[in-house]
């Protein structure tokens, strides 16, 4: 689940739990690495799985576009330069909008033999390595082509994917969805949907993308979805899925990716809904994404000390706010400190 303001996992084509992406730069970081293993870790050779965050570092005197690969903030490698423009996007606009971009990703670690110091004999030394690899699809699918719902809704986990049915009575509507890359992930919303014209038709389960109907599934797969659909709708929480789209300006198909009714577990079906925050507009340029540590020219400290005013200063200077957290100028859903001189690197998600 995330939350406003929390961790945004990047969408992926995928299935499995297999790490695809090798990151760079594990070697300067060891001591951080060693420090995310557990007590009594095997030397031979042990593998931990977590979550990492994709960090933009537009500051980077080596590379403005550089991203960095992080465990609970503190930097493990660096995505491949080659590949740092092209995941631009994706990045920045998640953090521009006040959350932490993450992916699944493994560690493994181990103790190499450093044969450059090996004297021949027995006392072969070792030293600590270690691997982070991604779980990492295409960046251009990355994130929604949709926002999600604006009524009450739950996201249910992904599960079998279901191809949607009757895409072609409903082209008109669909068709606008189609990116120009041809594929695209979304959210989709499922609604209990009972025919006209007919006494004795069962319902079926509508597919709506931005509360558009784009088809419906079969009656048969719908029988499986609707027991969950109609419990939640007695919450007044709507049915949302992940979903792809693919296809092109003449015709496209539509899947959806989420547990049926008899897969949903307690939490489903009476836990807190699962939501993601709404993402800012996506801009064709990355560079134009307000991020939190850019502060905007004549914001550079909090209010409490004069202006000048024509070119002089109004009045006596006062002195520099205290040292404390303040409204970040450079994003204002976030806190930024403030040393009692300077804005620092340190930031904090405002209370909700």
């Amino acid at each position: 689940m995330a939350t406003a303001l929390d961790h945004y996992e990047l969408w992926n084509e995928q299935r499995g739990d297999w790490c695809n992406y090798d990151i760079v730069g594990e070697k300067s970081y060891g001591a951080t690495i060693l420090s995310l293993l557990p007590r009594g870790w095997s030397r031979d050779g042990f593998e931990l799985r977590r979550t990492f965050e994709l960090i933009p570092e537009p500051d980077n005197p080596h590379d403005p576009w550089a991203i960095s690969v992080r465990a609970d903030g503190r930097t493990v490698g660096y995505l491949p330069r080659e590949d740092c423009k092209s995941w631009a996007n994706a990045v920045r606009r998640v953090v521009a909008s006040g959350c932490v971009p993450v992916v699944p990703g493994r560690i493994y670690a181990y103790e190499a033999v450093r044969w450059e110091d090996w004297d021949g004999r027995n006392n072969r030394q070792k030293e600590f390595a270690a691997k982070v690899q991604l779980k990492l699809g295409d960046p251009q699918s990355a994130l929604p082509i949709n926002n999600q719902p604006a009524v009450p809704y739950t996201i249910v986990p992904r599960s079998a994917i279901v191809q949607v049915t009757k895409e072609d009575e409903h082209s008109e509507a669909l068709l606008k969805f189609v990116p120009e890359a041809g594929y695209g992930m979304l959210f989709v919303s499922l609604h209990e949907f009972v025919p006209a014209r007919s006494t004795s038709a069962k319902s079926v389960v509508e597919v709506r993308i931005s509360g558009e109907r784009i088809g419906q599934l079969t009656p048969q797969m719908s029988q499986r979805f609707l027991p969950m659909i109609r419990h939640l709708e007695s919450r007044g929480l709507v049915t949302v899925c992940w979903g792809d789209v693919k296809g092109s300006a003449v015709a496209a198909e539509v899947r959806i990716d989420g547990i049926k009714a008899n897969e949903a577990d307690n939490d489903v079906l009476n836990g807190d809904p699962v939501t993601l925050p709404v993402l800012v507009a996506n801009e064709v340029d990355p560079s134009l994404y307000r991020l939190p540590g850019q502060v905007d020219s004549g914001a550079h400290e909090p209010e409490g000390r004069a202006h000048q005013v024509d070119g002089q200063r109004g009045g006596a200077e006062a002195p520099l706010p205290p040292a404390s957290w303040y409204d970040d100028p450079g994003n204002p859903r976030m806190l930024r400190y403030w040393d009692g001189t300077q804005w620092t690197e340190h930031l904090a998600p405002k209370a909700e």
